[in-house]
């Protein structure tokens, strides 16, 4: 598309969305900033490429969206365009780049954070729009040992979610830590609640919700810590997957470079 190029920073809830990507009859991040830009910008020819492609539900506190503009476009008419959107999604910053800007090439490290708790008889029902509750008890000691094993280069295909045969599975895990939560609180969250926070350069679908899901074995006693360490090593038939609940995963942060 030969198109004038914006670089928009911006953080949303993802409670109300079905993810990121345009899907015909639901409601998405994508949709949603496209609809608001065409009211204000009446016909001009658009399109937006997002730095992420978060599921249903998830939320984020930090991602890029490039828009493409077939025309010129003033930077203060974007602004004011953008001011519209709905308060879940919050535009940070709006800067004009240049016409052949690709977001790909300029995007760098991303760190999810995953909020859960366990076994609280008195869970919150506004905490579940933020974290997991596991009504079992958990090994939170052994699960911190899990988290670290993902740390380093492995081959991550036991942990894609349909993954085609042209991507390559193996993925740089910068860091991987679970500990208690002092990141994200409010008064109606329960006490303690704990976070596993990821960190790398790219990410497969479905990849940290099942790797967050493989800790909940963990630390329910279905998953041992050999096993675990197998399942990074060589794709195994028998290892039982499971995307933790998403509502859960917050997209961090995101490198610009």
């Amino acid at each position: 598309m030969n198109s004038k190029r914006f670089l928009i920073q911006l953080r949303y809830l993802g409670f109300r969305y079905h993810g990121v990507q345009k899907q015909p009859g639901l409601q998405s991040v994508q949709g949603r900033v496209e609809e608001t830009l065409k009211k204000s910008l009446k016909e001009m020819p658009l399109q937006t490429r997002f730095s992420s492609r978060t599921d249903a539900l998830v939320s984020s506190l930090e991602s890029y969206c490039l828009l493409m503009c077939e025309k010129e476009a003033a930077l203060e008419m974007i602004e004011h365009a953008l001011a519209k959107l709905p308060p879940d999604i919050e535009v940070l910053s709006v800067k004009k780049v240049a016409d052949d800007y690709i977001l790909l090439k300029h995007s760098g490290e991303k760190e999810y954070h995953y909020y859960f708790c366990f076994n609280q008889k008195n869970f919150h029902p506004f905490s579940s729009a933020f974290m997991t509750h596991i009504r079992e008890e958990l090994d939170i000691e052994l699960m911190k040992k899990g988290a670290a094993l993902f740390s380093g280069e492995h081959d991550f295909k036991n942990y894609a979610h349909k993954l085609k045969d042209s991507v390559d599975s193996r993925r740089k895990i910068v860091s991987s830590t679970l500990e208690r939560n002092e990141v994200l609180v409010a008064s109606f969250f329960p006490v303690p609640s704990y976070v596993f926070k990821v960190r790398g350069a790219g990410f497969m679908r479905g990849q940290v919700r099942a790797m967050m899901g493989a800790l909940f074995r963990l630390g329910k006693g279905e998953l041992t810590l050999p096993e675990l360490k197998r399942s990074l090593e060589q794709e195994d038939a028998t290892f039982v997957k499971w995307l933790a609940p998403s509502s859960g995963l917050i997209l961090q942060s995101t490198e610009i470079k």
